[in-house]
């Protein structure tokens, strides 16, 4: 197993990964993982939809709303800006879209696959 602190220069402004979440069945409650495989279309164990990942600032979550994929620990207004931007959250590497009509956070494509650990590291390009 990997270490969720490793391969990151101290130097550079570091967020960690909160929480890993799945949604098997629409509207009914997600799962938390420990650790997650993100594939092109999202993280294994999350039913299909239309966008692989819906990334979240830990500010906004409330009751475990939104129904996000992934929750760092990055403050909501720096996430918002980030559009556009890539972040690196351990082996993975994803495209952070549009925020969501209904919902903060921004969706994300997936760019490099890989695993995910909560406690990784986050860093936003």
């Amino acid at each position: 197993m990997r270490d969720a602190g490793a391969m990151v220069p101290p130097q550079v402004l570091r967020y960690r990964l909160e929480r890993i979440q799945v949604f098997p069945v629409k509207d009914a409650p997600g799962r938390r993982l420990n650790q997650g495989t993100v594939t092109a279309c999202g993280v294994i164990g999350d039913r299909p939809k239309k966008r692989a990942l819906l990334v979240t600032s830990s500010e906004d979550m409330m009751n475990d709303e939104p129904r996000s994929n992934l929750v760092v620990d990055v403050p909501s207004e720096t996430l918002r800006r980030a559009t556009g931007h890539e972040m690196h959250i351990g082996d993975v590497v994803v495209r952070l879209g549009r925020q969501p009509s209904e919902c903060p956070g921004l969706y994300a494509e997936v760019v490099r696959t890989g695993d995910v650990l909560v406690g990784d590291v986050v860093v936003i390009d």
